[in-house]
Parts: C-alpha cells; sequence; structure tokens
C-alpha cells in the first residue's frame, strides 16, 4: 500500500509515516533531548526505589534527586548539560508509571519484627487446629472479631474545595476526652451494636441521645477501656447478641493481647459458655485483625465527614460529649455492613481460611531486619546487570541498601512473664500457663513498725505495755558520708509516713539508743582514712535506732525478721 493512502486511512501525517518507513526517525524514540541514563540505568534506579519502598524505608522526591545525582556522578554523566534536578524527577515519574509520590503510612518497629512469615504461618497453623477442632471453617456466623478504638471530638476535615490561589481552612472543635467504642462483628456480616466507654464519674441520659439500639455505655477515670469494661463487655453486652447455637457449637472470638484482654474470670466464663478465645500475636493487628484492616478506616473517615457537616450547620458552636454518641453511631452504620464484615474477614484469611490471602509485601520489612547477606550483583540484577556502567550503578545501589548492623547488642534482655500471643487461651495448657502469671493468691499485709519516735528512753519503756509489732521485712540500712571537714552528716532512709510532719520524724530522739549520739564514738579515727557508711537498725520492741558494727556487735543483731536493742533483747514479744 502507498504511503499515502496509509496515512490517510490510519489518519496520520503523511510524512510522519513516511520517516518511520525510510528510518529517520526510530520507533519508540520520543521527542526533545535524549535523558541522562539508559533506559537500563533507570531501570535500575526504579528498581532500587521500588524496594526500599517495600520494605519500609520509601525515599522522599530529595532523596530520589540526590540518588540520581550521585549515580550521574559514579557514571561520570554529570554536566553543565546534563543536570539532575526537580524536571528530571517530573519526567522520571512519567517515564515509570510504577512510581507515584504519596504518604506512607506508620509503621512501628515492634510491629515490623512482630510481621514475619514465620510467626504469621505459626499463627495460621494454630487457627486451622482451632477451627477445625471445633467444625467451624464451614460457620461464619459463629466467627467474630472484637476491636476498640478512639474518638476526639476534634475531627480531620476531609478533602474540600476551595480558592487555587489562598489559604483553604476549616473550623474544628478543640481536643477534649477520649470516648472508646468497643465493636464487634462476625464473618457473616452481622454486627454487633457498639459500647461506649465515656471519660467521668457520673453517667447523664444526655450522653445516650442518638444511640444505636442495643448500645451499652459506661465511665472509666481516662476514657480508654480496661480489664473490668472488656470483661464486662463480653460477659453482659457481647453475649446478648450471640447466635443461637446447638449443645455441641463453640463461638470464636479473636481479638489482640493486652493485657487487659486476658484475665482468669474471663476465660472461665468462656468456657462455661462455650466461648473460645483467640489472641491474635502481639503487634500484627495491622494486618490480621480484620476490624482494624477493612472496617475502621471508613469509620473513622465517616465520622470525621459527620462532624464537618456538623460545624458547618451550626456555625459558632462545637462539638461536645454530648454529640459524639450521635455522631459515632451514624458512622457506624455506614462503616459496619455486611460487604465491609465480609470483606475484612476475607482479606484477614481467617473465613475462608487462607494464610495466602496475607500478601507477602507485608513481610519484606521483617525480612530486610534479618542478619544482612553478602551483596552479590550476579544474584540480584542477573537480568538487568551487564558489563560495564551498568554493572557498577548495581554495586553501587546495592550498597545503598539499608541492612541491619551485624554488630552484637549490648542491650540486656529482660525477663517478661509469659503473653499469650497466636493461640486460643480457652485451650488447657494454655490457660495452665496463664495461671501461673494471672493467678497469684492475694497478698495478706502484714502490719508494720510505727516508726515515729516515743518520748523517752528505753528503761523508761521497760514498764510500760509494749504494742504488738510484727516486723517481716529487714531493719533500713542507712548510709551516712563524711565532709571535708570530718563532720558527718546521718540520714535515715526513711519516707513519710502519712498525717506525720517533718518534726515528728526526725528530732533530738532521732539517737542511737546506746550511745545516744548522732555520730558513733570511733567514727572519727576511721574518718581519716576512709569514708564510711554507717548502718542502723531499729528495735522491734521500742522502735529506737542502734548503729550497727559500732554500738552492736553482729553477734548481737540478730537481723533478721525480729530486732532487738541491747535494753530490750530479754523482752519477749508479744503475739
Amino acid at each position: 500500500m502507498a504511503i499515502r493512502k496509509a496515512a490517510r486511512l490510519c489518519g496520520i501525517p503523511p510524512q510522519s509515516l513516511r520517516d518511520k518507513v525510510t528510518g529517520k526517525t526510530k520507533i519508540g524514540r520520543k521527542s526533545g533531548p535524549p535523558t541522562i541514563f539508559t533506559s537500563s540505568e533507570e531501570s535500575l534506579l526504579k528498581d532500587h526505589i521500588l524496594l526500599l519502598a517495600k520494605v519500609g524505608y520509601p525515599l522522599s522526591r530529595r532523596e530520589v534527586i540526590s540518588l540520581a545525582i550521585n549515580s550521574a556522578v559514579l557514571l561520570q554523566k554529570r554536566g553543565p548539560n546534563n543536570k539532575v534536578g526537580k524536571r528530571w524527577f517530573e519526567g522520571f515519574l512519567k517515564r515509570w508509571p510504577e512510581l507515584k509520590i504519596g504518604r506512607p503510612q506508620k509503621l512501628s518497629l515492634k510491629r515490623t519484627k512482630a510481621s514475619s512469615e514465620e510467626i504469621v504461618n505459626n499463627y495460621f497453623k494454630e487457627l486451622d487446629l482451632i477451627m477445625t477442632k471445633y467444625n467451624l471453617k464451614e460457620k461464619p456466623q459463629l466467627i467474630f472479631n472484637i476491636d476498640e478504638t478512639g474518638f476526639q471530638v476534634e475531627h480531620s476535615p476531609p478533602k474540600c474545595v476551595g480558592p487555587s490561589d489562598g489559604k483553604l481552612n476549616s473550623i474544628t472543635t478543640d481536643k477534649g476526652a477520649i470516648t472508646t467504642v468497643i465493636a464487634a462483628g462476625n464473618a457473616l456480616g452481622n454486627t454487633v451494636p457498639p459500647y461506649f466507654v465515656f471519660k467521668g464519674k457520673k453517667m447523664f441520659e444526655s450522653l445516650k441521645d442518638g444511640a444505636l439500639p442495643g448500645s451499652t455505655f459506661t465511665l472509666t477515670e481516662s476514657g480508654w477501656s480496661n480489664g473490668e469494661v472488656f470483661k464486662d463487655y463480653v460477659q453482659n453486652h457481647l453475649i446478648k447478641f450471640l447466635p443461637n447455637r446447638n449443645a455441641d457449637e463453640h463461638v470464636l472470638l479473636l481479638y489482640d493481647g493486652h493485657n487487659s484482654h486476658i484475665s482468669v474470670p474471663l476465660i472461665e466464663f468462656a468456657l462455661e459458655n462455650k466461648i473460645v478465645l483467640f489472641v491474635l500475636p502481639p503487634h500484627t493487628s495491622h494486618i490480621l485483625q480484620p476490624l482494624d484492616v477493612a472496617v475502621f478506616k471508613p469509620l473513622k473517615t465517616h465520622f470525621h465527614n459527620e462532624c464537618h457537616k456538623l460545624m458547618r450547620k451550626t456555625p459558632g458552636e462545637v462539638i461536645t460529649r454530648y454529640h459524639i454518641t450521635r455522631l459515632i453511631s451514624t458512622a457506624y452504620m455506614k462503616a459496619f455492613t455486611p460487604e465491609n464484615l465480609t470483606s475484612s474477614f476475607r482479606k484477614t484469611g481467617i473465613f475462608p481460611l487462607n494464610k495466602n490471602a496475607v500478601k507477602t509485601e507485608n513481610f519484606m520489612p521483617a525480612e530486610n531486619l534479618r542478619t544482612p547477606q553478602t551483596l552479590n550483583t550476579s544474584r540480584d540484577y542477573s537480568s538487568n546487570c551487564i558489563d560495564g556502567a551498568e554493572s557498577s550503578l548495581a554495586t553501587f545501589l546495592l550498597q545503598q541498601r539499608p541492612r541491619p548492623s551485624t554488630s552484637a547488642t549490648t542491650k540486656p534482655k529482660r525477663k517478661v512473664q509469659y503473653r499469650p500471643g497466636g493461640v486460643a487461651i480457652t485451650e488447657e495448657k494454655i490457660l495452665l500457663k496463664i495461671r501461673k502469671v494471672y493467678d497469684k493468691p492475694e497478698e495478706v499485709p502484714i502490719p508494720k513498725t510505727n516508726t515515729k519516735r516515743k518520748a523517752g528512753n528505753c528503761d523508761a519503756l521497760k514498764s510500760q505495755d509494749h504494742e504488738s509489732t510484727c516486723v517481716t521485712s529487714k531493719p533500713s540500712h542507712l548510709p551516712s558520708t563524711s565532709t571535708s571537714s570530718g563532720s558527718v552528716a546521718n540520714s535515715k532512709n526513711q519516707s513519710k509516713r502519712e498525717g506525720e510532719s517533718e518534726e515528728e520524724i526526725e528530732g533530738d530522739d532521732d539517737k542511737c539508743c546506746v550511745c545516744e549520739q548522732f555520730s558513733p564514738p570511733g567514727l572519727s579515727s576511721v574518718l581519716r582514712t576512709s569514708v564510711k557508711f554507717i548502718e542502723w537498725a531499729e528495735c522491734t520492741s521500742c522502735t529506737h535506732w542502734v548503729h550497727l558494727e559500732f554500738c552492736v556487735t553482729e553477734k548481737q543483731a540478730d537481723i533478721g525478721e525480729f530486732f532487738h536493742c541491747p535494753h530490750c533483747k530479754d523482752m519477749p514479744l508479744e503475739e
């Protein structure tokens, strides 16, 4: 076909088609001056930027430009006509649509380390065993997730339309007290009415205005949930909305393993009512908790939108805690839809049970924190690298990867108590471990000796009736150091009791009942060669203090559960 006819049929200029056919214009080449980097070199830069973003260390625009400048210097391509700046960055993003500018979400180091493939696989393995044991794999109506979130009267305005040449403002309420909402839903898409936790000590009926039917309200000093609140939620609120079951059917409750969510009375209640309490692995709620993954974000978005509407409709007024129940309830109905709930359980791999539902990219930050491996250019860039400039660029980019330090940490490991995670705490073997930590017997308080000084000396007290004082702790050993002039400052390390003044604790009678002095005799000769710490002991009977080592020998000072000064050592201790 002739060029002119083909150009007419295809709707392109004949000269453009003629240039393509004759080879004057190369196919795939764009107009304008050539780029600083070749397509292969830019591909290496693009792969490096994507890798850093996946492992949790994304580069800002300034950092990308700096990386490109260093790469151009390495390849000896930077010159007066080859500048790397804002225009190059904009063209780079157009040439590689895989890249975009966005605001990253915060990911704490604890969450990063906990979101490893090994931990998640062990969690799904345990979950599979529990769901098989209680025959729950085909019963989505019996699989629930419980979670809580806090709300402030100060909202975040949504994106709005405004002037292009001016600043856009939106009036909001100042910060106020936290209001916590405990929510729950099952894998079938059914939701449980919210449970509100307000800050305060007295409940007003006006706080309940606009609440959804079935909502429950309580108060705490902080506005946050605690162990008693969570136990009340399960025992008195959630239990009312669980579906009807046969005698052999169990309900599975999944929630995070905060300390307030674990208690022996709650576990015993769950066992009596055939409820399986399954605690998620620590710091993994952002990828394994259904409500966190797909429900709470739209809940907060709808709540902020409702607050924005209310502020716009009532100019000059602020949002108070008396509005918050109605606002949360409206947002609750919009967010806790059957579609969102079923999607949340599906994305977290709970129902249907599928560990592959959790994307492998969630594990990359944790994998990057493992022991660094030796740089291997041929392994990482075997398909892209060639000899020459691209090979040196690939090696340079490998060296820029964030890798953990190989030096051993010197921070001592703390001994922590057992904290269940990724297991069902209602299972017998787990409950035994929890009892050792959470079900300790209550310690009976033992009365302490009254350390307030009594008037008179020990001889006068011998004729009086001594009160029964049982001392279980060892006497306080109280240091005293010398000054440069040789004077001694004796300090009894004794906390002030309630109802006693400073004068009642320390006075003229705060002396050794043997030598009747603050500083023991013979101390001055010791201070000539060293600094001496004076040890004191309190008499169990008369509550007076004695210098140890100077006024009482070690054999006489039977430091233990009871101690008697020389004046009271022969007196029997009253029971």
